[in-house]
């Protein structure tokens, strides 16, 4: 009997993207690399490190360009078998942005960072910090640890006022060493709408951090680093002098989400993650229905796809397996068969979705990614 595998049957390197089968998760490769050295010109600009966050992309391929591209800062991840992805693929720089709970997560972790050059993980209680030293000690290691602190997005990290005492409790552990602080700053992307309200939200929120490092410092503790950022906020962060890295995830591929957050800097042009669908059915002269549903773009923001190349139809409703194209405003006629190509809503969970990235470069395959850490969920 003939065996076969679906790896066998494409897409292949050099092929036409207009043969690929749809729907096909798309990257172009010279507008995501381009997209990545604007970032590093911010963060070289502002003297400050860019550690690019891979669980956007998943895929230690990437990863690698990311770093080799953004001067050797090592790579962000947020789950453990990230970690253990990058790892194993010749990443050895690496920053767990999470707390580690368990005692088994805590094992897999000391036995990762005798794997890799560097390895920091999060900790913003007394609980996560006990339990690192704990891990530390049985397995005869020295674990470095970041103190998560809540600038305002009241989802994890420790408020501003207690920092001091957890950074002490770190630094008096003779298992851990303190590597600084995790000042996330997101809260600012769901505040600002313009880019004056990004530069005043984005200032204060790292006025907040500096006065954290000058509480834990008057203490007596040196911070060494001072990590914040995502896409939409690290360009604007990194103007503070209190801030040492950066760690944006999606800014290599932004998707409509960071397309209608900051018109201003993002365009169709530096939206690089896009599916391929293709037109399946059309039912009438004012819609149509493509291959491309809730298991092709991730639907878990309010926003829905955006055409890439075009503005007369809209995508404006999704079953499983089929998205509903309102096509009224066109003026030119569809049939089954035709090809669109859609922006991602947001281009982290839907890259989670597929097994493979394909990077696009003159109208032909160029690259082959797999989300390698695709379902690494603990």
């Amino acid at each position: 009997m003939t065996t076969w595998t679906s790896d066998e049957m494409g897409p292949r390197l050099g092929d036409p993207v207009d043969d690929l089968e749809t729907p096909v998760l798309l990257a172009d490769v010279d507008a995501m690399e381009r997209n990545v050295r604007e970032y590093a010109a911010v963060a070289d600009e502002h003297d400050v490190d860019l550690r690019s966050h891979v669980k956007t992309h998943k895929n230690a391929e990437l990863a690698a360009r990311e770093v080799e591209l953004t001067g050797d800062s090592g790579i962000c991840c947020q789950t453990l078998g990230e970690v253990e992805t990058m790892a194993r693929n010749g990443i050895d720089d690496i920053y767990l942005s999470y707390q580690v709970v368990g005692e088994s997560k805590l094992d897999r972790l000391c036995w990762l960072d005798g794997k890799v050059d560097a390895l920091a993980t999060t900790v913003d209680s007394a609980a996560t910090i006990d339990a690192l030293e704990d891990a530390a000690e049985r397995n005869d290691r020295t674990l470095h640890a970041v103190l998560e602190v809540d600038m305002g997005l009241n989802r994890t990290g420790v408020a501003p006022e207690d920092a001091p005492d957890l950074a002490q409790r770190i630094a008096d552990a003779d298992a851990l060493t303190f590597d600084g602080l995790l000042a996330y700053d997101a809260h600012v992307k769901s505040e600002a709408s313009t880019e004056r309200e990004f530069e005043q939200g984005c200032w204060e929120a790292m006025e907040l951090a500096q006065s954290v490092v000058d509480d834990i410092e008057a203490a007596g503790i040196e911070v060494p680093e001072v990590k914040v950022g995502g896409t939409a906020t690290s360009r604007y962060s990194a103007r503070h002098p209190v801030v040492t890295e950066i760690n944006p995830g999606m800014y290599p591929f932004n998707d409509v989400g960071e397309l209608e957050l900051r018109p201003w800097e993002v365009s169709k042009a530096d939206c690089t993650a896009t599916v391929l669908t293709t037109v399946i059915s059309v039912p009438d002269d004012d819609r149509l229905v493509v291959d491309g549903g809730s298991k092709t773009f991730s639907l878990d923001k309010p926003q829905m796809p955006v055409p890439k190349h075009r503005d007369d139809v809209e995508y404006v409703n999704a079953s499983e397996e089929h998205g509903w194209i309102d096509t009224s405003e066109s003026d030119e006629s569809f049939a089954v068969g035709d090809r669109l190509e859609f922006v991602v809503p947001h281009v982290c969970t839907t890259i989670n979705l597929h097994d493979l990235i394909v990077g696009v470069r003159d109208g032909e395959v160029a690259d082959l990614w797999e989300v390698q850490a695709r379902g690494k969920v603990r």
